[in-house]
């Protein structure tokens, strides 16, 4: 079952979101994990949580927001972070967060969605590849001082 994130989540949520930090060798910290939950819960921000609920754990997760796509004069659906529990891949659980937020973008009237992931992750390239299209740019980023 797909849904919304809750506030009863948290715990749970917080030990997927330290699995996709460990997996990127992001440190990862109690401030920025009760940001991003912060973000997460308040109606207001533009960050958005789902998970991949199953027999009353989450074992997925994906975090998602609306940015305008200025070329086009439309608004896209950006994927932010999408993380299965090792033990749970393979059953088709990324392929239906995906899933869900296309639906999201036909509601929405989004252009469609849009994400990124580290060239060297040739597990999630590969599913990528089946599902959507490269667009071939590059990322670049710009540290402040």
């Amino acid at each position: 079952m797909i849904r919304k994130l809750k506030l009863k989540d948290k715990e749970n949520w917080s030990k997927l979101y330290n699995g996709y930090a460990d997996f990127y060798k992001v440190p990862m910290n109690k401030g920025t994990l009760d940001t991003l939950w912060g973000w997460i819960q308040d109606v207001t921000h533009d960050v958005n949580g789902i998970c991949f609920e199953l027999e009353g754990n989450i074992v997925g997760i994906a975090h998602y927001r609306t940015m305008p796509r200025p070329i086009k004069g439309q608004y896209i659906g950006f994927l932010d972070d999408l993380f299965v529990e090792p033990e749970f891949r393979r059953q088709k659980i990324a392929q239906k967060l995906i899933s869900y937020l296309k639906s999201l973008s036909k509601a929405n009237n989004w252009d469609g969605i849009r994400w990124i992931t580290h060239s060297s992750n040739e597990n999630a390239k590969k599913f990528y590849d089946k599902i959507a299209n490269n667009t071939g740019f590059q990322l670049y980023e710009l540290k402040r001082d």
